[in-house]
């Protein structure tokens, strides 16, 4: 992040590849199942483990901080905040999880 101290930061400014960012943990069967639901729409995700990766623990933490939001995973599509596993669900049941990753 360089000069950039803070100790929020904003979904835009993600760097990534791809249209879906999960940030996630090995023991959270939550995280689990979002990265399974994506496997099963073939939707590549930049999946972020955050017990592997300082630095994507500390985005994780600037992220919450920014969002007033407390638990993982933290999924984003396009640079937005979709929410958690239950978010994750919500959409996919309604059909409109794949309209958003094309």
């Amino acid at each position: 992040m360089g000069a950039n101290s803070s100790n929020t930061m904003k979904p835009e400014e993600i760097k990534t590849e791809k249209k879906v960012v999960v940030y996630g943990s090995d023991n959270c069967p939550y995280c689990f199942k979002v990265k399974k639901i994506f496997e099963e729409l073939k939707v590549q995700i930049d999946y972020r483990n955050i017990d592997e990766n300082k630095e994507y623990d500390e985005q994780k933490q600037k992220l919450m901080n920014f969002l007033k939001y407390d638990t993982i995973p933290l999924v984003f599509i396009n640079n937005k905040f979709i929410g958690g596993c239950s978010n994750v669900k919500e959409l996919e049941a309604k059909g409109e999880l794949l309209n958003q990753v094309q």
